[in-house]
């Protein structure tokens, strides 16, 4: 390795770096680390690790490796040595140091928890350096890119889940005494297989618990259909197997990992089938452990398939001008045109974009009967005096007997704003006139919230990933919202990528695509799957933010450039394949695909 220290400007850094390249010794995961850190514009003369408040220790990794490190601790008293867990985008969630010393100057260069150590801002380290690399490293002395840690000899070993193998976090050990790095590592990794042994456990005991509670189902008196699952397994017996099969076991299997994933979701829950039948879900919570090991389900159908009407060139529309034959949302309209014929106070529930705006438009123009549809939302201050003006006007609206008032994203609302809210439309239930409609996220809303219960219907509207046959009718109606002149259609190919696409955004999303394809100068009448935009060619259902729209961007246009080569794709973009491969998991990305 080179033997003088490099100047703060990146100029030195680059100097160095060809010093390294030329180093017969200096191993080719440093050498690929460093050129990283150029790349990154990190800065070798200064550090600059960001801080993150309260990081999450609430997971499997940091559950099975604080003991582990707890042990360590006092094994380790008075030895100059630091070992510490990260997470995977390499924010130190806990820290052991029994030596005074060290622990000062580990302070000084901020190696302690809720700051980052990724190589995106630190540069080569041994916890940047394993996370993006993939492998167990140590990195000691000047190997490390910036200057304030070259006094350091750290070992770092990637933690991967037992079962999906996907990347948790790094355990890291650290020193400043000069040492065998062959003893480090074997220490490192000796540790490391500890907390992966552990977690194994853990999810071994979880998944022993899932079982036993779907066993239990299966043999009570009258088990009938039974669905057990969480993240990692998925168990149904035979009467659930035999009794819904094709798109309404998808349908299902879907509704069923989203009420798991939502640990405060309880009781019974009735999820309209794609055939036409209805799926009572009976919802029951397996804990080990504190932590959440899954859901069992108690399955009963209710009524009779019905047969699948072909979809026609020119999409269906209903009385109210609303597309769409997915049972879940014919229920859903139905049950709002009910309780707004009635003039019943009407709460709608749905993510973002899913179309209850829309909804209630339709339902005004339909039966609005001469009424006023006003439309108002959260105040934009929280200051009492825009409260007091907000509050007085939805009294004021709220007495008009030709008013129909739509409270969008009632969720926003802070909390002492929506008792307040509350308390006043308690006060003029009995003697409001005008018909009141609220708009919510439905993970927004409890069980017991008063503000829900002064409504005489509530209505959940699904999400577009809940209403498959409905894609193909929505995408062909806005291709002739937005065409007019009736140019364009479909390839099969690209209905079918269409429908695999989650939609985060919902309806709003599928639209925006759409407009886009149809504002496009089209290459010819047909519109194919390489006509689709890259978020089209993704299967993960979270809602990005801009920056991780446009880095999920790239990375999809280099893989088409590349005939979905990911080792040249992320040689273009200058990141390891391993850090490729985790970023292809969070957005979703699947090569083949692609092809």
């Amino acid at each position: 390795m080179p033997r003088h220290q490099p100047g703060t400007s990146l100029r030195a850094a680059r100097e160095l770096y060809q010093e390294v390249t030329n180093d017969p010794s200096a191993r080719p995961l440093v050498v690929a680390s460093w050129q990283r850190s150029i790349e990154y514009q990190v800065k070798s003369g200064s550090l600059d690790a960001p801080y993150l408040d309260n990081p999450n220790l609430d997971n499997p990794l940091a559950r099975a490796a604080l003991p582990i490190l707890d042990t360590l601790h006092e094994q380790l008293a008075d030895d100059p040595v630091s070992t510490m867990i990260t997470d995977r985008s390499g924010v130190v969630l806990s820290r052991k140091v029994s030596h005074q010393g060290l622990t000062t100057h580990l302070n000084r260069v901020r190696l302690a928890p809720g700051h980052v150590f990724s190589e995106r801002y630190v540069g080569t380290n041994g916890i940047g350096t394993a996370l993006a690399s993939g492998r167990a490293v140590v990195i000691a002395g000047r190997q490390h890119y910036v200057e304030e840690l070259r006094e350091f000899h750290c070992a770092a070993v990637p933690i991967l889940h037992p079962t999906r193998r996907t990347l948790l976090g790094a355990f890291n050990v650290t020193t400043i005494r000069q040492g065998s790095n062959g003893m480090l590592m074997a220490f490192a990794r000796s540790v490391a297989a500890q907390i992966e042994a552990e977690i194994a456990a853990i999810t071994s005991r979880r998944e022993r618990a899932l079982f036993q509670a779907y066993m239990e189902a299966c043999s009570s008196a009258r088990p009938g259909p039974v669905l057990a699952l969480n993240r990692d397994v998925v168990m149904m017996n035979e009467q659930l197997s035999v009794a819904v099969t094709g798109p309404d076991q998808y349908a299902l299997l879907d509704h069923a990992r989203e009420i798991a994933e939502h640990h405060q979701m309880e009781g019974t829950r009735s999820i309209p089938l794609p055939s036409g039948r209805v799926a009572e879900l009976r919802v029951s919570r397996c804990r080990r452990e504190d932590s959440n090991a899954g859901a069992v389900f108690r399955v009963r159908l209710i009524g009779r398939a019905q047969p699948t009407p072909a979809v026609s060139a020119a999409p269906a529309r209903s009385e109210l001008g609303l597309v769409g034959s997915s049972p879940h949302w014919l229920r859903a309209v139905a049950d709002s045109e009910t309780a707004f014929v009635a003039g019943t106070w009407l709460h709608l529930l749905g993510e973002a974009g899913v179309g209850k705006r829309t909804l209630v438009e339709a339902l005004h123009r339909a039966h609005g009967a001469g009424r006023r549809l006003e439309m108002r939302e959260a105040p934009l201050s929280d200051s009492p005096a825009a409260t007091e003006h907000w509050l007085h006007d939805i009294s004021e609206l709220l007495v008009v007997p030709s008013h129909v008032v739509l409270l969008s994203d009632a969720h926003l609302l802070g909390d002492q704003l929506r008792q307040r809210l509350t308390n006043l439309l308690a006060r003029l239930r009995g003697s409001a006139t005008a018909q009141l409609v609220m708009t919510s996220q439905p993970s927004m809303v409890g069980a017991d919230d008063q503000l829900d219960q002064l409504c005489g219907a509530t209505v959940e509207v699904p999400a577009l990933r809940h209403r498959f046959g409905d894609i193909e009718l929505l995408a062909r109606f806005f291709l002739r919202k937005y065409r007019p002149s009736g140019e364009g259609r479909f390839s099969p190919d690209a209905l079918t990528t269409l429908q695999r696409c989650p939609w985060p955004e919902n309806v709003r999303q599928l639209e925006s695509v759409i407009r886009g394809l149809a504002r496009r100068r089209p290459s010819g009448p047909v519109i194919h799957v390489e006509d689709l935009p890259p978020e089209c060619l993704v299967s993960s259902n979270k809602v990005l933010t801009t920056i991780e729209a446009l880095e999920r961007d790239a990375i999809l246009r280099g893989l088409m450039d590349r005939n979905s080569n990911v080792q040249r794709t992320a040689q273009d973009l200058g990141i390891s394949r391993a850090t490729m491969y985790r970023k292809m998991r969070r957005y979703g990305i699947v090569p083949s695909s692609l092809t």
